[in-house]
């Protein structure tokens, strides 16, 4: 019985040795807040790239509003890999202590 076990540790070992290295090819990310009732944008962040790499062009100016924004990055080849205006949006208040709040959603575009 230890025999197999020592073939079957040999076996894995193995296997383990001969494994293809994994690795990140990390892509260019923008991030924007939007918020819902008017799609206006908050704030953004990026494009954040890796080091070594030349930062990719968004858009000549980045526009008030998140549909604008998201048909300037369309057309500079970036697409939305995550949108949270169906699941996932959230409340947040404007004056600390305040009932007031706004419904906001993200945005997170990659380039390819």
């Amino acid at each position: 019985m230890k025999k197999t076990w020592k073939i079957v540790g040999l076996v894995g070992g193995a296997l383990l040795v001969n494994a293809p290295q994994a690795f990140a090819d990390l892509k260019s990310v923008f991030t924007a807040v939007c918020r819902a009732d008017d799609d206006a944008l908050i704030t953004f962040a990026g494009p954040t790239t890796q080091p070594g790499k030349p930062t990719p062009a968004v858009c000549s100016f980045v526009p008030p509003e998140c549909r604008t924004l998201m048909l300037c990055m369309d057309k500079n080849d970036w697409h939305v890999i995550h949108d949270t205006r169906y699941g996932g949006a959230w409340f947040e208040s404007t004056v600390l202590g305040s009932p007031a709040t706004e419904a906001r959603y993200k945005l997170i575009f990659q380039k390819d």
